[in-house]
């Protein structure tokens, strides 16, 4: 299970720590190693604050990749402090 985000990442469901799934991948820049996810609208003010994802109804917001907890084959989980 690798850390770093690649474009075989696209497309995969990331999920918090309890296992609810927040958005899904829907871009990845490789040369940045990072992944642009579009969120559920049902995700709370609190968790969008604490991935730095503004208030606003984008619909893509990066992920930081110190986020990141584990990245699995269908999903990246979210360390348990987001």
């Amino acid at each position: 299970m690798s850390q770093e985000i690649g474009t075989e990442d696209g497309g995969k469901r990331v999920i918090d720590s309890n296992g609810d799934e927040i958005g899904v991948v829907i871009d990845v820049n490789d040369e940045e190693g990072t992944a642009y996810v579009e969120p559920n609208q049902e995700i709370g003010g609190e968790l969008k604050s604490r991935l730095g994802w503004g208030p606003d109804a984008q619909s893509e917001y990066p992920l930081r990749n110190d986020a990141i907890g584990e990245i699995t084959d269908e999903e990246i989980r979210l360390r348990d402090e987001y």
